[in-house]
């Protein structure tokens, strides 16, 4: 269940990730400030999709003795 947990919150990061991704492509008519505070947005949210990620891989490749 762990790893199903970590796996959901990935795919809910992916899907904030594409959303900021497409309002920053569709941004040129914004004003700097709103621009820059979207580029942190997505820095931010990118940061976490790749920890999470590193996370799951670890969680994955990582052995348990749960079962003996």
């Amino acid at each position: 269940m762990y790893i199903r947990e970590i796996a959901k919150t990935l795919y809910q990061l992916k899907r904030r990730l594409e959303e900021l991704e497409q309002e920053w492509a569709a941004s040129s008519l914004r004003s700097g400030e709103e621009r820059a505070a979207l580029e942190r947005e997505l820095r931010k949210v990118r940061a976490e999709h790749q920890r999470v990620k590193n996370i799951l891989e670890g969680a994955k490749e990582s052995p348990t003795d749960s079962g003996r």
